[in-house]
Parts: C-alpha cells; structure tokens; sequence
C-alpha cells in the first residue's frame, strides 16, 4: 500500500528499471522500497524498435518490443502511469499526458543516470515540471553515474 508523503503533489518518476539492464539488485530494492511512500508514480520504459538510432548508431539490440527485456524491476499497481519510450527523454505527448495528471513537481531515479535520467529531466524540466534527483536511486550501466551527476547538480537546482 502506497503511503502518502506529505509532500504536496510530489511524483517519483521511475526512470527505465527494467530487466534488460544489469542493475545491481540493491538499487531495485531501494527504489522499490521508496517508492511505496509516493501516491503517485510514474514508470518509463525503454523500447528499441526495429530501425531505431540506438541500432543503427549504437549497436544496442536489447528491449525489442514484445521482449522480455521490457519487463519492469518494480511493478506498477493501479494508478500508477506507465511511459513507454524509444529515446532517452519523454515526448510532447507524455508530457501532456503527465500535466493532465496533474504533475508539477518530480522526484527522479532510474538508470542510467548520464542518459535517459538526464534525458527525462530534461524533459520535464523544459515543460515546466520542477524535478530534482534522488542520486542514491540512479545507477549507470556505463560507470558514467558521477559524470551524469555533475551536469545534475549544475542544471538542475536543488529543493528549496
């Protein structure tokens, strides 16, 4: 059961914690455990269609659509939204579908969090969604985490 956080109109934004990522087994297990205090939570997923730039460009073949690559570490429950995604940010329309829901202020964790972290911060931050990141929760399969956590820190504000 999902608690409340006290925290007015906070989100957690789930950031591509999916199977066809090596993450270490305590970060899931962290971001699971913190998640349980929002009411609302917000997954992305990250689906490499067929002829995508992260094929042809990147030599990445995981998370085919339809692949068990897809499935996600922490499940979400009812009310939860998922986003599913095939690039490192969120699209004109998941941003609308994020502001219908009444989303204005995000807490952020994931992987990876020098790309699609970054990429979804991105995102919401030029929408118009004030976010910051829970550093603790993100990973980088890449060993980039740090590097992706300075650009954080310098564009993105912490908490007032």
């Amino acid at each position: 059961m999902k608690k409340k956080t006290g925290r007015a109109k906070a989100t957690l934004v789930i950031v591509d914690v999916q199977q066809a990522f090596s993450i270490p087994p305590k970060i899931v297990e962290a971001i699971r455990r913190y998640s349980r205090r929002f009411e609302r939570r917000i997954f992305t997923q990250f689906i490499n269609p067929p002829g995508s730039l992260f094929r042809k460009k990147l030599d990445q073949h995981s998370c085919a659509p339809g692949s068990d690559d897809l499935r996600l570490l922490v499940a979400p429950e009812p009310g939860d939204i998922v986003i599913r995604k095939a690039g490192y940010g969120l699209k004109a329309g998941d941003i609308r579908r994020l502001k219908s829901a009444g989303v204005e202020r995000a807490i952020v964790c994931g992987i990876d969090t020098d790309a699609c972290v970054l990429g979804v911060m991105f995102s919401l931050f030029d929408a118009g969604i004030v976010c910051h990141v829970k550093e603790n929760l993100c990973w980088s399969s890449t060993g980039l985490h740090q590097e992706g956590m300075d650009i954080i820190r310098e564009q993105f504000p912490p908490p007032r």
